[in-house]
């Protein structure tokens, strides 16, 4: 059994590319990584070598990061590496472990990392705030396809136009319902709808704010309306008093 995991950086920032390689080492959990500038050289790479985690740029010089993986039959742990948050929605069809944002923090590439051994060797198992008969997961609209996905990765959910942006402690998935309809089919003992557009997971609840809220890495606005539900349920719940 390797005592160290192997990585492969795809970065075209000779900066950030150092940056990343030298918290990997600072990790002591990695051997040294491999770094290729684009697409092309990496993909020669992966079909010769056997690696646990990508650190995957999305703007590469010859070709978009997300076509390195379009072009792999099966790939490891990916975590996406981009100063812009934006292009987040775009990699949830990819299955991708992260997005890690620009510049780097040494805790939240920690995190990443836990996620991506997790999700490789274990997958998440984290327990539930609710009775032991409670459903665990959920199935929501993805496409023409129902995905399952454990209530315990759901972050926050977030109405977007006609569909709602569901963030997880993995990614982003789009789905084909309604805020209010997903509302309705979570579990109210650690869900609950803080504004008419945000409806958050209270384990992934980190600060309290006048105004908002920190949930997960994420601040999400108390609706006007909704405060005094809000003050409720935390008061309840013993998490204010």
């Amino acid at each position: 059994m390797k005592n160290k995991f192997t990585a492969l950086i795809v970065e075209d920032d000779p900066f950030a590319s150092s940056e990343l390689a030298g918290y990997l080492h600072k990790t002591n959990m990695f051997e040294q990584p491999a770094i290729f500038s684009n697409v092309t050289e990496s993909f020669n790479f992966l079909k010769l070598n056997a690696i646990d985690i990508i650190f995957l740029d999305l703007d590469l010089p010859d070709l978009p990061g997300l076509e390195l993986l379009k072009m792999l039959p099966a790939y490891p742990s990916v975590i996406i590496t981009s100063s812009h948050i934006s292009l987040a929605i775009d990699c949830f069809d990819f299955e991708v472990t992260d997005f890690l944002t620009k510049p780097y923090h040494y805790t939240r590439l920690l995190r990443s990392i836990h996620r991506a051994v997790q999700k490789q060797h274990f997958g998440f198992e984290k327990p539930l705030s609710e009775s032991p008969n409670s459903s665990k997961h959920i199935f929501l609209q993805v496409g023409r396809s129902s995905e399952r996905l454990d209530l315990n990765d759901i972050v926050y959910v977030e109405a977007y136009g006609i569909y709602v942006k569901v963030i997880t402690t993995t990614g982003v998935m789009v789905v084909n319902q309604m805020l209010s309809g997903i509302e309705e089919t979570l579990p109210k003992t650690f869900f609950l709808r803080i504004h008419r557009s945000y409806l958050i997971n209270l384990n992934h609840l980190k600060r309290i704010n006048p105004n908002d809220l920190l949930v997960g890495s994420h601040q999400i606005p108390i609706g006007l309306s909704y405060k005094d539900k809000v003050r409720q349920k935390l008061k309840s719940d013993g998490i204010i008093h």
